[in-house]
């Protein structure tokens, strides 16, 4: 029994310490990003435990490349501005990724699997504070929001925001009515009328007045 409890003992034993080499995801944090190149300097976010119970901590990992949610597929993407100190969740890969990242799909020519060197960043994870709406879809970046409801109504902005729409060919606004509201006047935009200028002319060339209120 003696020996064989030590065999089971010697099997747990080397089944951990293969694992504490094993790399799969953790929460990090950035430490700098390289927009153009779409390329981090990251450090995960907790230490790495070792065999002997000791505690090592997190290294930087260089030359990491991110991916935003929902970028890339049918020429379409989403991004955002990183800074050092935002959370990212680090997804460690099976293979060695320097052959693939840069442009090859060969066998990599490096044994080496789940190694924190082979890293790839997805912003988000941690704690952001964000907090989902139980119902919207709300995009948030600084003061502007886009919030989409389930019945189709959209709200651009909040009572500070300035928009503007810059469209270098036609812009087409389709819908059944639409309402203008300022500080001082209200009016729908299709039935609207104006009062007859200060200099008194109803032609086509007249400076009128701006448009009456509830018209």
């Amino acid at each position: 029994m003696a020996m064989y409890s030590n065999l089971v003992e010697s099997l747990q034993l080397m089944i951990e310490t293969s694992l504490s080499e094993i790399n799969t995801s953790l929460p990090g944090t950035v430490v700098s990003y390289d927009a153009p190149k779409n390329r981090a300097v990251v450090r995960p976010s907790l230490p790495r435990r070792l065999a002997s119970e000791e505690s090592l901590p997190a290294p930087q990992i260089v030359e990491v490349p991110v991916t935003f949610h929902s970028s890339g597929g049918g020429n379409a993407s989403f991004t955002m501005p990183l800074k050092p100190g935002d959370p990212v969740t680090l997804h460690f890969q099976q293979r060695s990724l320097e052959i693939w990242l840069s442009g090859s799909t060969t066998m990599p020519d490096d044994p080496r699997q789940f190694d924190l060197s082979d890293c790839i960043a997805t912003p988000g994870g941690g704690h952001t504070g964000t907090v989902a709406h139980p119902e919207n879809v709300v995009l948030k970046f600084g003061n502007a929001n886009l919030t989409l409801f389930p019945d189709g109504k959209i709200v651009i902005g909040n009572s500070n925001a300035n928009i503007t729409m810059d469209a270098g060919g036609v812009m087409t606004i389709h819908g059944q009515s639409i309402k203008i509201n300022t500080p001082a006047n209200s009016f729908t935009l299709e039935t609207h009328r104006h009062s007859q200028g200060p200099d008194g002319r109803g032609d086509a060339e007249a400076n009128t007045n701006p448009p009456l209120a509830g018209s």
